[in-house]
């Protein structure tokens, strides 16, 4: 007959640990969620409950092995908190946005070999939503601004004044206003001004429009943060 040991305890507490898991925890998920129901799995953990009744019905581990590898694959209580906290920070967004706020933060935690704490993996999540609010606020902006000059939506007139507002986000995005890096950004925000010329819209009102405007938002952004 089948015998759970004191080191089969052990062992199971310390994968519940590693998981970040309380007692309540996994006997919730046994079914077990009635009050101190959770002090079974405390003393199957002490090797004071040796004889599990999966004995009882003479089965063997090979018959549920299909079961316990389907168990091991779902994500694990911290993974699940971390995913319902991501959630509710995607509340704001679209229902595109926060699909991609949830597939980003489904593969950082994919990559990571131990699961993180909720708070420590919200931080690249938050970051990442905020990043697609501030897309949104620039679509908006850019196309309030191309409406406001009555050049029509799909216009070949408004894809110019659309790429530069995308190379100026960029450009200002990954520059900052410090001494270190100022010499940098005016540098590329020059070569940005030439390729305005290239094409033909140095001298378009929208433009300037759009670079005072893209600017205000950066800078707003720089200091929230």
């Amino acid at each position: 007959m089948f015998r759970f040991t004191p080191e089969m305890g052990q062992r199971l507490r310390k994968l519940r640990l590693r998981e970040g898991m309380t007692q309540q925890d996994p006997a919730a998920l046994m079914g077990r969620q009635g009050k101190g129901n959770h002090q079974l799995l405390g003393r199957v953990e002490l090797g004071k409950a040796p004889y599990p009744s999966l004995g009882a019905c003479r089965a063997s581990f090979s018959d549920i092995a299909d079961l316990l590898n389907a168990c091991t694959m779902q994500p694990t209580v911290v993974e699940q908190r971390g995913y319902k906290r991501v959630r509710s920070l995607t509340g704001k967004l679209p229902a595109s946005g926060a699909k991609a706020v949830e597939r980003y933060d489904h593969h950082v935690t994919r990559a990571k070999r131990k699961p993180e704490p909720v708070r420590r993996r919200l931080a690249p999540a938050r970051a990442y939503a905020q990043a697609q609010e501030k897309q949104r606020q620039l679509s908006r902006l850019v196309e309030a601004e191309i409406a406001s000059a009555h050049l029509g939506s799909v216009s070949p007139e408004a894809v110019w004044p659309r790429v530069y507002a995308r190379k100026l986000w960029r450009v200002l995005g990954r520059t900052s206003s410090a001494d270190s890096d100022r010499l940098k950004r005016r540098l590329k925000l020059e070569e940005l001004e030439r390729w305005t010329a290239e094409v033909g819209i140095e001298s378009l009102p929208v433009r300037a429009l759009l670079r005072d405007r893209i600017t205000a938002l950066v800078d707003e952004r720089t200091t929230r943060t």
